[in-house]
């Protein structure tokens, strides 16, 4: 019996074309908790960005899951808080010092900056349906938690924080920005510590995703299932490939499993 369920946010409950929750998956996810199903988001995005692009439109749910697995939190507390650590962030600030064309998101929980806000960096903002972030010099990291940096680099440039960041790994998520953050299984972790706090098992929830750093989350879930619009290791390990996120893929896949009418 599914009691839970985690969703993926940018390209399985939001389109990147449309940048917000449709009607129709906004009114089967209301019923799915009025069915008594926990609902879950869990994104590689920080609780700031979720509130300030109003993509999630006006839903609440009943845990949050961040920054790929590092913040988990509900209404009532954080409980799993995994920031990186600051020597990593001092030798991250070194090179955005040695590289100062190049453009990094750094992420904490409650607030986002930016180093600069080059040409490269608008194009992301408008990628992510969001407004630019205040900026702010690399050094702002070592003031505050942060759990996620996110340079924008093309493939292979992602080596020159990997090399001095012992700790951290990284997860690609477009063609010119990856994902910085503490190493571990990523969204499985947070995962996991949801299963804990929550006294479920993961035979008990489903996850839903698109993107490499979704994969380690749907090997948690007892039952998982890929957008159509997922990339190709995502829909070869998931159970079950339903529509794209254009076509309501989620609330498709609700009714396939008859959670839903």
């Amino acid at each position: 019996m599914i009691k839970a369920a985690f969703f993926d946010v940018d390209g399985t409950l939001v389109s990147f074309r449309y940048g917000r929750v449709t009607d129709r998956l906004r009114e089967d996810l209301l019923e799915l908790r009025r069915r008594g199903v926990l609902l879950f988001v869990a994104t590689g995005r920080a609780q700031q960005d979720l509130t300030r692009t109003g993509m999630l439109r006006d839903l609440v749910f009943d845990g949050y899951v961040t920054l790929n697995g590092h913040c988990c939190f509900n209404r009532r507390e954080i409980y799993r808080d995994e920031p990186i650590p600051r020597e990593d962030l001092e030798r991250a600030v070194e090179v955005l010092r040695a590289h100062p064309r190049m453009a990094a998101l750094m992420a904490g929980n409650g607030k986002s900056c930016i180093n600069q806000l080059n040409e490269r960096a608008q194009e992301i903002f408008r990628f992510l349906h969001t407004r630019p972030y205040e900026v702010q010099p690399p050094e702002w990291m070592l003031e505050h938690s942060i759990y996620q940096l996110a340079p924008l680099v093309e493939p292979g440039e992602e080596e020159l924080f990997l090399r001095v960041m012992p700790h951290c790994t990284y997860t690609r998520w477009h063609p010119q920005g990856v994902d910085i953050l503490l190493a571990g299984d990523g969204k499985a972790e947070g995962i996991r510590a949801t299963l804990d706090y929550y006294g479920l098992k993961q035979e008990e929830i489903v996850a839903f995703g698109d993107g490499v750093n979704d994969l380690s989350m749907l090997s948690m879930a007892g039952l998982s299932v890929a957008v159509g619009n997922a990339v190709r290791e995502v829909r070869e390990a998931a159970d079950y490939v339903t529509g794209s996120v254009e076509e309501d893929g989620v609330s498709a896949a609700l009714r396939h499993f008859g959670l839903l009418d």
